[in-house]
């Protein structure tokens, strides 16, 4: 597995160190990788200097320019959530040329990628703010965003699995009208960004490909291995992606102080497992996971046993329930409708 990752980062900081998107996040991180038991199989790589040419392949020019004008002006917030400071701009552009490369010197090996990038992406839209987000939600640039269209040069058809426990309104903004994206987004309803209603479906060609499953407070392992079992083997048997690309946020976690959901390890090994049998059985030709949310201990556990998963193809040794007992009747009932509309899929609620 290639790991994107650079000290740089540390450069994005809020001097008095009390936001909750700060480097001891990224270096929690790395530090973990390196002391795995699958640290043999991980190849570090440093980001690339920034090459506007591809920030604009998914952000509007006036707001690439937005962020380099606001980024010169040193340390501030530029909204209520998210800050910048006179690095912000060069980080964060790096590591999406960077994502935009590996994910396309991927396809050369069938070698998933690690995205570890400083600071977040998936609430980030074309234009900044998406779909009527009130903040940025800690967000510059979006990395899932460009390793799909990374891939999209050189393959037909991607889907974008987003498990962070926020809505990725950025992802599902920049790709509401491309047929070629299939976006599945497993997201705690009510909480940021307030989007991601299942009745959010796209458009235009995109119509039916953005699929929302937003769960309940408290949801767990059984509803999310019922997302899986239900939801995306079958869009995946369905839509037949060339390619994966993953927010992989790790604030679903039982024990994320931002949120109230209560996945453990079991998710997220198995999550990891299935989507390295799909690279390793040939179903797809690449995989790259970017690195979301997570602000507590599932940061470091939910990524290690998803990493794992993906390495091994193994799932983990305890047997969960599959249940979606998480997911509110009206929820169930549009997802069943959409996904039989849409994809002539028929699903067990």
């Amino acid at each position: 597995m290639l790991v994107v990752y650079d000290l740089r980062h540390r450069l994005h900081t809020d001097p008095q160190s009390r936001h909750p998107e700060n480097p001891s996040r990224a270096l929690k991180i790395i530090e973990a990788l390196i002391k795995s038991e699958f640290s043999t199989q991980l190849s570090f790589v440093g980001v690339r200097e920034p090459e506007d040419e591809i920030l604009l392949l998914i952000h509007d020019a006036e707001y690439v320019e937005y962020i380099k004008r606001e980024s010169s002006k040193g340390f501030h917030y530029i909204d209520p959530d998210t800050y910048v400071n006179e690095h912000t701009y060069t980080i964060s552009a790096s590591y999406i040329t960077t994502t935009y490369y590996a994910t396309l010197e991927s396809l050369e090996k069938r070698e998933p990628v690690l995205v570890v990038p400083r600071p977040g992406g998936h609430h980030a839209g074309r234009t900044g703010k998406a779909l009527g987000a009130p903040t940025l939600g800690f967000c510059i640039f979006n990395y899932a965003a460009i390793a799909s269209v990374a891939f999209l040069k050189e393959v037909k058809k991607v889907l974008i699995i987003d498990f962070d426990a926020h809505h990725g309104n950025g992802t599902q903004d920049i790709f509401w009208e491309d047929g070629r994206v299939v976006h599945v987004d497993i997201h705690q309803e009510g909480i940021y960004p307030g989007t991601g209603d299942v009745s959010e479906v796209g458009s235009g060609a995109g119509e039916g490909k953005m699929i929302n499953i937003p769960v309940s407070s408290g949801a767990g392992d059984e509803t999310y291995m019922w997302i899986l079992e239900e939801v995306v083997r079958k869009v995946v048997s369905a839509f037949k992606p060339d390619a994966i690309v993953v927010s992989a946020g790790f604030d679903a976690h039982i024990n994320d102080p931002l949120t109230s959901l209560a996945a453990t390890k079991i998710t997220y090994r198995n999550l990891g497992a299935y989507l390295g049998e799909l690279l390793a059985r040939n179903e797809v030709v690449g995989l790259t996971s970017v690195v979301e949310g997570g602000y507590g201990e599932g940061l470091v556990s939910g990524l290690l046993n998803y990493v794992n998963g993906v390495l091994t193809c193994s799932k983990h040794p305890n047997d969960v329930k599959v249940s979606p007992a998480g997911i509110k009747k009206r929820v169930k009932e549009t997802l069943k409708k959409n996904l039989s509309k849409y994809w002539g899929i028929e699903i067990l609620v």
